[in-house]
């Protein structure tokens, strides 16, 4: 389960700055300052901006169930965790365990 975790993880960071980038390709409704200065709309025709905006949608969607999918994998790997550390399968008791330090044995004192 952990590879899992690390592997969603690694692909949820690729996503994210895929994510990042569509966003900055945007233009600005109102001032038409995008990266791309504007001109892509002139270019391409208003149809670039529908598609940007398209795949902009469905890249937040992924986002979304990405980021709900891993905190998932991560809930359920800390409670098996927790399951491990602290029940005993065998009596099904919980199991407790703590180290006492014995103090060390005391040295006579030299004059």
């Amino acid at each position: 389960m952990g590879v899992l975790t690390s592997l969603a993880t690694v692909v949820f960071a690729i996503i994210c700055v895929l994510l990042v980038l569509i966003i900055l390709l945007q233009s600005d409704k109102s001032a038409g300052m995008g990266i791309l200065g504007g001109a892509g709309q002139s270019t391409f025709g208003s149809s670039t901006a529908d598609i940007i905006t398209k795949v902009t949608a469905v890249m937040v969607a992924i986002f979304m169930v990405g980021s709900l999918g891993i905190s998932i994998m991560e809930s359920r790997r800390i409670s098996s965790l927790r399951e491990k550390l602290f029940n005993d399968e065998s009596t099904g008791a919980t199991v407790i365990e703590q180290k006492t330090e014995e103090p060390a044995p005391e040295k006579p004192a030299d004059k």
